[in-house]
């Protein structure tokens, strides 16, 4: 075919567990992703480096993060930013109330834009320290904080050039592709979806964002109330990415797999 499409695959989460990471890996070495953002904040990030670094060919974002989601699984600031942090120090889970969820977010306590500032700016430079191939940024949790406050779109616009790195199309305006639905959670039925998804693709730039990753007892104890199933949610979102079906269809139609560096 003659159409002129273009699919970034993003795999998020890197670094925030070994299963992560090896799922984002997996995603891209033996599937569909292209790009791989990793959480400086969290406890595997050495890890990522080690693993993502000897692959050059693979495209890393600096995944910039404010919040820590899961209820036994914790991280904290870079820098001492108390004004984003619950008592024992960590992150607290949400950016903005949700319904039916009861847990703090930020958007309720009286943070420091000086604080977030100074976070940013410590997990990005500590991202091109650590990640030589560092292409650009994205947002945990959030499209693009400026969509939490527009002062930090400038914040992250500033450091963007002052790194040498690109500020996240998603957060821009590239339209995304939904892929198959959240539920059910199943490995056959996400490929069906996938694969009509293709069909039905325009022509332009689309990225479609999940969270790969390799089963794991530390993966299964991930999750909190409202969302339990974690583990099975990434891991057959990995078994989807990879599956040679989706690959061959890709060809099919004449689709590019593109990453960050690309745009």
């Amino acid at each position: 075919m003659n159409r002129d499409i273009r699919l970034l695959v993003r795999a998020d989460d890197a670094g925030s567990s070994w299963s992560s990471t090896m799922g984002c890996l997996r995603a891209c070495t033996e599937g569909i992703a292209r790009s791989v953002e990793v959480m400086m904040p969290c406890a595997w990030v050495p890890h990522a480096a080690l693993t993502l670094n000897d692959r050059p060919e693979i495209d890393v974002g600096i995944h910039l993060t404010l919040t820590s989601e899961w209820d036994a699984v914790k991280w904290r600031p870079l820098t001492q930013a108390k004004s984003l942090t619950d008592p024992a120090g960590c992150f607290l889970p949400l950016l903005r109330p949700r319904d039916g969820d009861g847990r703090p977010s930020l958007s309720e306590v009286e943070w420091s834009l000086e604080e977030v500032a100074a976070e940013l700016r410590a997990q990005i430079a500590l991202g091109v320290a650590m990640f030589p191939n560092a292409s650009h940024v994205s947002c945990h949790m959030a499209a693009h904080f400026r969509a939490f406050d527009a002062r930090l779109g400038d914040v992250i616009a500033d450091l963007c050039r002052e790194f040498g790195l690109k500020d996240d199309a998603f957060g821009h305006g590239l339209p995304r592709f939904a892929g198959y639905p959240k539920f059910p959670r199943e490995t056959e039925r996400r490929v069906d979806a996938f694969l009509r998804a293709l069909d039905g693709l325009e022509e332009g730039t689309h990225v479609f964002i999940d969270h790969p990753a390799m089963a794991s007892p530390e993966l299964s104890m991930t999750g909190h109330d409202g969302y339990e199933d974690v583990a099975k949610d990434r891991v057959t979102c990995l078994e989807t990415l990879t599956t040679p079906a989706i690959r061959e269809r890709i060809a099919q139609l004449g689709i590019t797999l593109i990453s960050y560096r690309d745009l």
